[in-house]
């Protein structure tokens, strides 16, 4: 049986946005709408009340370097304002995935021995991590972003591993960095967006799954497309 997110089991979601200068315009727009409609996707899950959140949300923007947004920094999803949420473009110095998931990993890995002794922890859903990207990786003076991605990835609960989810965003002029994301992205869970409206699908979809294992996720990723 698949794990499967309950009140009691509330499934982390991880959002790795790339808010670089390339995203502003209509790229930021969609991704925006995507979180936003994502995190209303998570809030209608499960009996009512805003105690009974079925879905945790973590949304890291990155740039030149990396920062969790304050309202949803592991919120439960049911206690978050989707109108705050908002990808602007805006960042500078840079695109940092390394510093990404970075920040994601020091979340992860505390998050990750707290399972361990999860009354459900045979249930309990493993986190998703979703990244997003439209550009090259170019920041030299950090570990390249396979690195920390694998550490991520070796991250468990009974033999299970993180799944980690890939986007490359390619409109207009820009061309992502496909091959650093097909490489920190679990099998069969990299996909090549060229329209606004498939990344407001993707990231919705994706994010409001419940889905852990990757060839769940996989079998999302291929409605969107």
């Amino acid at each position: 049986m698949p794990r499967q997110a309950r009140q009691s089991r509330p499934q982390l979601v991880c959002v790795l946005a790339d808010n670089s200068g390339s995203m502003s315009g209509e790229k930021a727009r969609a991704a925006t709408q995507g979180i936003q409609e994502m995190v209303m996707e998570c809030q209608s899950r499960g009996p009512a009340g805003p105690d009974r959140s079925y879905f945790k949300i973590l949304l890291i923007q990155f740039s030149g370097s990396a920062a969790v947004d304050p309202n949803c920094d592991m919120t439960p999803a049911r206690k978050i304002d989707p109108d705050l949420l908002k990808i602007s473009g805006d960042g500078i110095d840079g695109t940092n995935i390394t510093a990404a998931f970075q920040l994601a990993l020091d979340r992860l890995r505390p998050y990750m021995a707290s399972l361990q002794e999860h009354p459900e922890r045979t249930d309990h859903p493993l986190p998703l991590v979703i990244l997003f990207s439209d550009g090259e990786h170019n920041v030299s003076s950090v570990p390249p972003p396979s690195s920390v991605a694998d550490q991520i990835k070796k991250l468990s609960l009974d033999g299970e591993s993180i799944v980690i989810t890939a986007a490359g965003v390619s409109m207009g002029n820009d061309q992502p960095d496909e091959k650093t994301l097909r490489n920190v992205a679990s099998p069969e869970c990299y996909v090549h967006i060229s329209n606004a409206q498939v990344l407001s699908k993707f990231i919705s979809s994706v994010g409001s799954s419940g889905a852990s294992r990757a060839k769940d996720v996989a079998a999302v990723i291929k409605t969107v497309q």
